[in-house]
């Protein structure tokens, strides 16, 4: 026998997949009404269903296929509903990242696949839900704060400061607390317990600023810079140049044309492992990070004889690029040589030297 499908409750199928991700099941509910060659409703029974959800309206390569589930339906007045998947299915259940794009359905009902598929639009933000599974509100009298449990799925927002972990003693979890206080921690990190109070807090932001973390604070970079005003276009130099301060401007710097220059200031840093002078509130614009200590990527010069390494640079008369010093100055020295150039013009990695 043929048969025909029509939508009966688009609405539904929106519901029941907003129900759906906020449930654990992830669930999706279906409805639809079968019907024969003529119109009429299907007779009464139970029904072989494979469900298939495609990427696709007409792709059959199995790379477009996201999800199948074979049930076996009861159908009543030609009304069949499903839910997909069902509680004893062996497909498992949903993937919420398949549905944050548009899928289209397919039922092969007895054997028969009806066509053509119906088309679901995406709910991204209903199925990503499901991760956090209990999202809660708590009143207090102290200080907001957000509890993640990851062993739980749970994520609790609330307006007091929790002294344990909420809703599962002896868990642990991450606690944020964020606070409208100078005085006090705007920012508050603890793991490994129970609670969060010193004993387990790894990181905080106070009100003023003052950052401190529970270990080591790691960066790309290996070098300690701080952004200074580039006396000039900052078109004009790039990382790796040597720096001098500027004759001319105050808490400035520009590109060292001079051997021997006692006004050495640094290295425009190539990747800095931290960074000072600056603030959240700043434009950077028309300022560099001039690196002061550790190691970083130089432009130098053989200009005044091969370098080796562990060399002592300084500056050379090529506008940013270091050299050999073979004769030191006071101030003027800028690091060690990690690298070795024979000839010609090159980068290398620096020690940088107090100057």
């Amino acid at each position: 026998m043929k048969y025909k499908t029509s939508i009966l409750l688009i609405v539904g199928i929106l519901v029941a997949s907003l129900l759906g991700a906020c449930a654990p099941d992830r669930q999706l509910g279906y409805q639809a009404v079968l019907t024969g060659p003529s119109g009429v409703p299907v007779a009464n029974g139970n029904y072989t269903v494979l469900v298939k959800f495609w990427k696709s309206a007409t792709s059959t390569n199995s790379g477009d296929l996201v999800y199948q589930d074979q049930q076996t339906v009861t159908v009543t007045n030609g009304i069949l509903n499903i839910a997909i998947p069902d509680t004893t299915s062996e497909a498992g259940a949903l993937d919420p990242a398949q549905f944050a794009q548009p899928l289209w359905v397919e039922f092969t009902i007895n054997g028969q696949t009806l066509s053509p598929r119906q088309k679901l639009l995406g709910t991204p933000y209903a199925f990503t839900l499901v991760g956090g599974s209990i999202v809660s509100l708590i009143s207090g009298q102290e200080t907001p704060l957000v509890s993640n449990y990851p062993e739980r799925g749970a994520l609790t927002i609330a307006n007091s400061y929790a002294s344990d972990a909420s809703g599962s003693p002896g868990a642990t979890g991450l606690v944020v607390g964020i606070l409208d206080n100078s005085d006090s921690e705007a920012i508050r990190v603890c793991a490994g317990g129970t609670s969060c109070t010193n004993t387990y807090l790894i990181f905080r932001v106070r009100g003023n600023g003052n950052v401190s973390a529970d270990g080591t604070i790691t960066g790309g970079g290996a070098d300690y810079a701080e952004l200074v005003r580039y006396d000039g276009n900052t078109d004009e130099t790039e990382p790796g140049d040597v720096l001098i301060i500027s004759p001319t401007s105050d808490r400035a710097v520009i590109k060292s044309t001079e051997a021997n220059d006692k006004r050495l200031a640094g290295v425009y840093s190539t990747k800095p492992g931290f960074l000072g002078g600056g603030s959240a509130d700043d434009d950077p614009q028309g300022y560099i990070p001039v690196a002061m200590m550790g190691i970083v990527p130089v432009k130098v010069s053989a200009i005044n004889g091969p370098i080796q390494r562990g060399d002592l640079l300084t500056t050379s008369s090529i506008p940013g690029y270091a050299m050999k010093a073979t004769d030191p100055q006071p101030g003027a020295i800028l690091g060690k040589a990690m690298g070795e150039l024979l000839e010609g013009e090159g980068v290398i990695e620096v020690y940088l030297l107090p100057h």
